[in-house]
């Protein structure tokens, strides 16, 4: 069998060969429609990654049935194939097919037993089979160079058949339908794909068809099914669009980045060229030498989250109000270097070295309008009219009149309540003391209070202690008729109230004259 096997391969070849004017038509057709494709020089990797194939082809086929021999006849056949797995040099894909064949026999037995009606019946000597086949399969290719891809392909087909005698006469089993004539059968081919070109290749395969009817011949005879084989070549042509769609000198099935803009300079995977691997490509980088690591906008620059013109990785204050001028770390400028920046700095040429406040301004302790740093007399009285140099002055060194008391709530009160300390009860009998010797003047009581609590409270507790002084006042002989009580809250303070000292200062009490 093996032997008889590898001589009907190298007729079919040998017809195949020989069937010039089928392949010179083939050939021409297909040349004809590739021109309206464009063509280009491919990567010789490219024949592998060739997805979408149309075939045509022509070829021989020679069967195995009851009858004792059996004729090369002609077939033609025509593919679709499609592969979408491409591994290193192999390719894994599907096809489908349709064409038409014929299988001729003969046999000089006059007689041949029956399977059918279990009797021996008298046989032509020369008859033929015409099929239709339509089928698919499962592809599996090597490329083991640039040309050249050897395949398997193991797959499945519908044939439709009908045996005649040599005058196109339907035999005696096929008339009366002893048989079904559409059947199923499994196929395997091997064989070889060779380029021609960017586009073209030729096809040249063998397949076997075992199939599960032994009517090929219109009689069943013995216990083997018939079967036949075909050998096929014909002209490849590859459907696919250009292997680099981009154009940037890396093929389509390896460009990580298909899109590249014309003319931008790519690296090895086919992506724009991004020197300082900040993930903006070179040709939309402003700051193309950014230090690795740092974290860029989407137009490559360092990020400079407050917007100072220093890149946040070199800015030592990254939350720098917009608009303020900064030194070159990033951080808003202190001309007089007292600790508080310019831009909230109220006395912005403190001279150097000298304790300032929460504002920038030099401390003055006794609220005279001296700073202590020029104060010669740094404990004169609240509401003391001071000269330059921060002692009262000489015509009011033991004057009597005061237009207004200033008292610190944390000296005056306990915290967060109204009640008296004994203290401050004793500055309170003066102030009494003082008021009552002033006639036919008025006074008003203001509490105020910082911003700590909410506003309900702070208005309430600002009233509350601006009272507990009305009363105190009024209990040391204070006619009520000359004071009027407010409760101010924090709605003017004197200090920042985002510190200690600042709240500090903005908890107070304020006796002002009115008249």
């Amino acid at each position: 069998m093996g032997k008889k096997f590898s001589e009907i391969t190298l007729k079919i070849i040998s017809i195949v060969l020989s069937n010039k004017k089928q392949i010179l038509f083939l050939a021409i057709f297909l040349l004809t429609f590739s021109k309206a494709f464009p063509q280009t020089t491919y990567d010789e990797n490219y024949f592998l990654h060739q997805n979408f194939i149309i075939s045509v082809g022509t070829g021989a086929c020679y069967g195995f049935t009851d009858y004792q021999n059996s004729n090369l006849e002609p077939l033609i056949r025509a593919s679709f194939e499609y592969y979408p797995v491409a591994i290193d040099n192999a390719r894994l894909g599907f096809r489908v097919f349709g064409g038409g064949l014929r299988i001729s026999m003969g046999d000089n037995r006059s007689y041949l037993f029956d399977n059918y009606i279990s009797q021996s019946r008298q046989i032509p000597t020369d008859i033929y089979t015409d099929i239709i086949q339509i089928g698919g399969a499962i592809n599996l290719g090597y490329q083991i160079n640039e040309n050249i891809i050897p395949y398997l392909s193991l797959g499945g087909v519908y044939l439709q058949f009908s045996p005649k005698n040599s005058n196109g006469i339907i035999l005696t089993n096929n008339s009366l339908n002893r048989y079904t004539k559409d059947i199923f059968s499994f196929y395997v081919e091997g064989g070889i794909q060779y380029r021609l070109n960017e586009r073209f290749s030729i096809t040249a395969g063998v397949s076997y068809y075992p199939t599960q009817t032994d009517y090929l011949d219109d009689i069943s005879s013995g216990k083997e099914n018939d079967a036949f084989m075909t050998g096929n070549i014909g002209l490849s042509f590859a459907l696919s669009g250009s292997p680099d769609a981009d154009q940037d000198g890396v093929p389509d099935y390896f460009d990580k980045c298909p899109d590249t803009p014309k003319g931008i300079g790519v690296d090895e995977f086919g992506c724009p060229i991004d020197s300082d691997k900040d993930g903006v490509p070179d040709y939309l980088d402003k700051c193309p030498s950014t230090p690795l690591g740092v974290g860029v906008d989407k137009f490559g620059c360092p990020i400079d989250s407050d917007g100072d013109g220093i890149p946040d990785y070199l800015d030592k204050c990254p939350d720098t109000p917009i608009g303020v001028a900064v030194d070159e770390f990033g951080c808003p400028l202190d001309s007089d270097k007292d600790g508080v920046f310019d831009y909230l700095d109220k006395c912005p040429n403190t001279p150097q070295d000298i304790k300032v406040d929460s504002v920038g301004c030099p401390i003055d302790s006794d609220h005279d309008g001296v700073p202590d740093y020029l104060d010669k007399c740094p404990d004169t009285p609240p509401n003391t009219k001071v000269d330059k140099n921060g002692c009262p002055q000489k015509d009011q060194a033991n004057a009597e009149t005061f237009y207004q008391f200033s008292l610190r709530g944390d000296d005056t009160f306990d915290s967060n309540s109204a009640t008296l300390k004994n203290s401050a009860k004793l500055l309170l009998n003066e102030i009494a003391f003082y008021i009552q010797n002033q006639p036919n003047t008025t006074w008003r009581i203001e509490g105020h209070m910082d911003s700590q609590g909410t506003v309900t409270f702070i208005k309430k507790l600002s009233y509350d202690r601006a009272k507990s002084v009305f009363d105190y006042l009024v209990s040391q002989g204070v006619p009520a008729d000359r004071l009027t009580i407010y409760g101010l809250g924090d709605s003017f303070p004197i200090g920042n109230n985002n510190t200690a000292e600042g709240r500090s200062a903005n908890r107070r009490i304020m006796i002002i004259r009115e008249d």
